[in-house]
């Protein structure tokens, strides 16, 4: 079992608190701004949930396709996924301050933009009424995220069973289980996805729209909840947590993020290559925005997210060496917190400002409680699901053209 030492205890309340820090500074230098620093907060709890769902969708594919490889690591993709209930939660507040006017981060809550007789009057956003209205809103965000902690509780449930061995019939009944909860989780997060993109991000600029960007986003859960799983699963491997990791798994979790990093540049350039071909003013406001901002970060935060994954993990050897990999999964979790950040900073209040305090801060706090929660289940749970009806294929794998120590 993993040992949640007081030392590592201590560095993450000191990231923590440097972090609150941050934000109280930030709060006295800009108290006239109203969404600060929430829209910062927002930013950095979006991304972070985002690796836990992202790495759900990946455990769910895994049972449904009976995967015998990834066992070894179930037990650390499930840890990455506690954090759903407290990240979406802190999202259901910040939207329930949004939608009392305690917070004005969706311009599309602005009663005025709907009445003809006002001088805000938006024809464009008026058109849109019947799907952006606060309650109709809410009651969508209440179910993505009821429904993200319902499967999540689901699948920790079911699969604590194989912590022990048990009959064999027992196992095989719960392994259906599995399968069953994994199946009707995958179609859940096909909808729920792609609508949770539109709402919590894509309307902040109700004005622009892609029918490209939900696949966008989803591609981005899933490739940076594969460099946490697989940075996770390399630290515990030296810590000795996890001896049965070997080289043979890591290569299959590279090839994962190196197919990942490809499918998120996929949707990078069609959904780019289809607004620059297009050229239509209310489209390419969006790319002109950030341009002006952050001096074409679209095209630099190509560089983390797609070159580097590429040019390190296009070998089979260096596939299966954990310090590259583990800093080719770091690099790319960074870069794809820039493009989380590049998505939604412009729209929340940050026009004229660039990388501030609160975004710092808020950084640091949660990405401390991200990795205080993950590391406390950790250390309360065995980390071999020996009761697995595959625990002994996971065991036993052997990736064909390596040849093993």
């Amino acid at each position: 079992m993993f040992q949640f030492s007081t030392k590592i205890k201590r560095n993450i309340f000191l990231i923590i608190i440097i972090g609150l820090i941050l934000i109280f500074l930030d709060m006295i230098l800009l108290n006239n701004k109203i969404n600060k620093p929430w829209s910062s907060l927002y930013i950095s709890i979006f991304y972070f949930t985002s690796i836990s769902i992202g790495s759900m969708f990946f455990l769910a594919v895994q049972n449904v396709s009976k995967s015998g490889w990834s066992i070894i690591i179930y037990p650390i993709i499930e840890e990455i996924i506690s954090f759903i209930p407290y990240g979406c939660l802190m999202i259901l507040i910040i939207l329930f301050l949004n939608g009392m006017g305690l917070l004005k981060m969706f311009q599309w809550m602005n009663d005025n933009l709907f009445n003809p007789m006002s001088k805000e009057y938006d024809e464009i956003i008026a058109h849109k009424k019947m799907f952006l209205n606060i309650p109709f809103f809410l009651i969508r965000s209440i179910i993505y995220i009821f429904g993200y902690i319902f499967f999540y509780l689901s699948i920790k449930k079911i699969s604590s069973t194989f912590s022990i061995r048990r009959s064999s019939y027992s196992s095989l009944e719960n392994y259906k289980k599995l399968n069953l909860i994994s199946i009707l989780f995958i179609i859940f997060f096909s909808i729920a996805s792609m609508l949770m993109s539109w709402d919590w991000i894509m309307s902040l600029n109700p004005h622009w729209f892609s029918t490209l960007f939900g696949w966008y986003v989803l591609s981005s859960y899933l490739v940076t909840g594969l460099s946490v799983i697989t940075i996770v699963s390399i630290y515990l491997k030296k810590k000795g947590n996890l001896p049965l990791f070997n080289e043979n798994h890591l290569h299959d979790l590279s090839k994962y993020l190196f197919s990942g990093s490809l499918l998120w540049t996929y949707f990078w350039f069609s959904q780019f290559l289809l607004y620059w071909y297009g050229n239509i003013p209310e489209e390419i406001l969006f790319f002109l925005k950030r341009k002006e901002l952050y001096h074409n970060i679209h095209f630099w935060i190509l560089i983390p997210n797609f070159l580097i994954p590429f040019f390190c993990l296009i070998s089979s050897k260096i596939k299966t060496n954990p310090r590259i990999v583990s800093i080719v999964s770091i690099i790319i979790c960074i870069g794809h917190f820039i493009d989380i950040y590049n998505l939604i900073a412009p729209d929340i209040g940050h026009k004229g400002e660039k990388f501030i305090f609160s975004d710092i801060g808020a950084f640091l706090l949660i990405s401390g409680l991200f990795i205080y929660i993950l590391l406390l289940n950790l250390s309360k749970r065995k980390l071999m699901l020996i009761g697995h009806p595959l625990f002994q294929e996971s065991k036993n794998y052997k990736y064909p053209h390596i040849k093993n120590k």
